[in-house]
């Protein structure tokens, strides 16, 4: 099988190769083509104020609401599926996702922005409870951007790995003519019997916009190549959210008031290792997990000032709660019993920013000074309850494995964080080097509040409040080398503070004379990032080759065992700093368009980890990986279709601390089929079928630290063969 995939592979390369060639000398015989050197795409994330993709020195992916319709998204992971070095972490059949993985980092490493204002983290504590991140928003985006490397100088903590922005729907994207718009966006697809939709409508009086909008997704589970439904967890998810946002121009300045809520549910049965392992005896498990956002932001954006000609500044306020409960039955035993496992987590957050750019003449050159602020405090709890009830003697208990619940993790906390920061950009001379400094500092400080239910749950367990600061540089460097190529380097420094369930944990089993203790000592997380490329670009071609190298210190392995202690006579567990990690690689990108009618894009990308500690590679780095696509548009504009081929070498193997076999993803080739027709100027009707032959493959990075024999492996399987439609209708 893996040399037939291996041919398919070659075979692939191979067509696109011959098509390429034959486009190629069609296209001599055409007319001279116009060398216009097309629009440029304007990012935001990597200034944190609009600039063209020239005139960043980094790797920034932008991905459109055409882009988001021509590949068929209807969530998170199509979102990525094409993305070059960028991954979903999803490594559960039942909760959510955690966010997305750059270039080999992931998790609350990795900071998500909807329109500028980070989400909540995740937090996950054993079996049964996982916060996942909620990615919604999704749902109602117009617009997601991708900057990849550590960004802490203008994002502050939780950008060690890079950011995702997401922006939400503006009135602008929604009108059709002056005053009014709707847009409507279907789809389903097979690989989870998804259905999607979403409605947006706009007004506008030209002065003031109003955005209404609703979004809706159903699904279960995924349909993993080769499992059968009988063998798959059975999980059913209802996600919808709602997004208001009004905007007034008035004389001072543009103000804008916006909220978005969003609601996720999740039901499932587990049916992966049960009457096996820790599930011996169990006959039942099922879960019904909720979720709840919602975020509300007034901005304002000042009409040129003495202070700033042009930027914002936010309030926010921001909520998200958690609730998930876990109903297990053990038939098996002696005497059954059934066990309820109940989890909620609570994050609050508000705060005030300000990001600002003022353009100044000094010392003989022109500066853009961009200079910014962000205050905020988050509250956050948990609560664990749980109960057993034994069948035959008809008694319940709120004691399980030694911990009498109800419970909490970690006490009741607050977390206040300050952060300053300035940059610069300036050109050295005319045409010439561009510099971009910055620096950003950061403040962070965790306090505990009296929590009565933690002391009298963990009265022998120490708390501690902590505070950390610190100096995040970049410093950018820019040189045109034409109109149509630059060179671009990059020095950047990241931060992320240790997180409250990491210094002041709750753990205490005496049944297995197990004992966590807080550490107030646990240094923030770092990484350090050097980045070097070239781009190129023209009427007919991009391309664009980009070498990294990041290094990462002090990573926080939670809950580590130190061993045992005599003086105590517990298993002492710990949460730890670890030591270096470096990540580095190269990415290429090529995209040609070979003929009026046809069009290639191929991305190549490799990276390699080790963590300096053990000389290992890290389970989470994926391993090299193809992207090629071969597009044909018909001639009259109304059709298009293209095929896209993804390949990625077989992961090497893998060992645990424990000295035993990891799991490691094989290597694959696959290739989807998608299509559009425009039948009408406002309807847009997509159709893709994926995963061509049917292939079972894993991603490497979701599934690198699980056991070889784990039961969860299969079904941890991207989906096999299975289609996609959607239909996009504006008026």
């Amino acid at each position: 099988m893996q040399r037939t995939y291996a041919r398919l592979w070659m075979a692939c390369v191979a067509t696109l190769g011959a098509t390429a060639t034959s486009v190629a000398v069609a296209q001599q015989t055409e007319a001279t083509q116009a060398t216009v050197i097309p629009d440029e795409v304007i990012t935001v994330v990597a200034h944190r104020q609009p600039r063209d993709m020239s005139e960043v020195a980094g790797t920034v992916s932008v991905i459109s609401d055409d882009e988001l319709s021509k590949n068929l998204v209807f969530n998170a992971a199509d979102l990525v599926r094409y993305e070059m070095g960028v991954e979903l972490d999803d490594s559960s059949s039942r909760f959510g996702n955690s966010g997305f993985r750059i270039r080999g980092i992931g998790g609350n490493r990795t900071a998500v922005v909807v329109d500028q204002v980070a989400i909540a983290d995740r937090f996950a504590v054993g079996s049964f409870s996982d916060t996942g991140r909620g990615l919604l928003d999704l749902g109602l985006a117009n617009r997601v951007e991708i900057l990849r490397g550590p960004a802490s100088t203008l994002y502050g903590s939780d950008a060690l790995g890079g950011v995702v922005a997401i922006h939400t729907l503006d009135a602008e994207d929604v009108l059709s003519d002056v005053n009014t718009g709707t847009r409507v966006r279907l789809g389903g697809a097979s690989d989870a019997e998804r259905a999607y939709g979403r409605v947006a409508t706009a007004f506008s009086d030209g002065n003031q916009q109003l955005v209404l909008a609703g979004a809706a997704q159903w699904r279960d589970e995924i349909a993993a190549a080769g499992t059968t439904s009988q063998t798959r967890d059975a999980v059913s998810i209802r996600q919808t959210g709602a997004l208001l946002k009004w905007q007034a121009d008035t004389h001072h300045g543009v103000w804008q008031v916006s909220f978005d809520a969003l609601r996720e549910t999740r039901d499932s049965s587990i049916r992966h290792g049960l009457g096996s392992g820790r599930l011996a005896a169990t006959t039942s498990l099922i879960g019904d997990d909720e979720r709840s956002d919602w975020r509300a932001i007034l901005r304002f954006q000042p009409d040129r000032t003495s202070y700033a000609d042009r930027g914002e500044w936010r309030l926010f306020w921001q909520h998200a709660d958690t609730r998930q409960n876990s109903f297990e039955e053990r038939e098996l035993l002696p005497q059954p019993v059934d066990i309820f496992r109940g989890f909620r987590y609570d994050f609050s957050q508000y705060g005030l920013a300000a990001d600002l750019e003022k353009d100044v003449q000094a010392f003989g050159w022109q500066h853009r000074l961009g200079y910014g602020f962000e205050v905020s405090r988050a509250e956050v709890w948990d609560e664990r309850d749980a109960w057993q009830f034994n069948r035959v003697e008809q008694s319940l208990t709120k004691t399980l494995l030694g911990e009498s619940f109800p419970l909490r993790d970690f006490p009741r906390s607050n977390v206040d964080e300050l952060g300053f920061y300035i940059h610069d950009e300036l050109e050295l001379w005319d045409d010439g080097l561009r510099m971009s400094p910055g620096v950003r500092y950061e403040r962070y400080e965790l306090s505990t509040l009296n929590d009565v239910l933690f002391v009298e749950r963990y009265p022998n367990t120490e708390v501690t409040d902590l505070t950390h600061s610190a100096w995040l540089p970049k410093l950018g460097l820019l040189l045109p080398l034409s109109d149509s190529a630059e060179w671009f380097a990059q020095y950047a420094r990241g931060y992320r503070a240790p997180p409250f369930a990491d210094v002041n944990v709750g753990l205490f089993y005496p049944q297995f004379r197990v004992l966590a203790i807080a550490n107030p000592d646990l240094k923030p997380e770092r990484g350090y990032t050097f980045e070097t490329g070239l781009r190129w670009r023209s009427a007919q071609q991009q391309w664009q080759v980009t070498a990294f190298h990041n290094s990462y210190s002090d990573f926080i392995e939670s809950r580590a065992s130190l061993g045992f202690d005599p003086v105590r006579q517990l298993l002492i567990f710990q949460s730890i700093n670890r030591d270096e990690v470096i990540i580095e690689g190269l990415e290429l990108s090529w995209q040609q368009q070979w003929h009026r009618q046809w069009q290639s894009d191929i991305w190549l990308e490799y990276t390699r980890s080790e963590d300096k500690t053990t000389g290992a590679e890290l389970a989470t780095v994926s391993p090299p990986k193809l992207h090629a696509e071969l597009m044909y548009s018909a001639a009259s504009g109304n059709w298009d279709s293209r095929l896209v081929l993804q390949a990625q070498r077989g992961q090497r193997q893998l060992i645990s601390a424990d000295d035993e076999a990891l799991f490691a993803a094989p290597g694959y080739a696959t290739l989807d089929w998608i299509s559009q027709w425009y039948p009408l100027p406002d309807w847009q009707v997509g159709f893709g079928v994926y995963n061509l032959a049917d292939r079972q493959y894993w991603v490497a990075s979701q599934v690198g630290n699980y056991p070889v024999d784990d039961p969860v492996l299969p079904i941890l399987a991207q989906a096999g063969r299975h289609v996609r439609v959607a239909l996009n209708i504006r008026f």
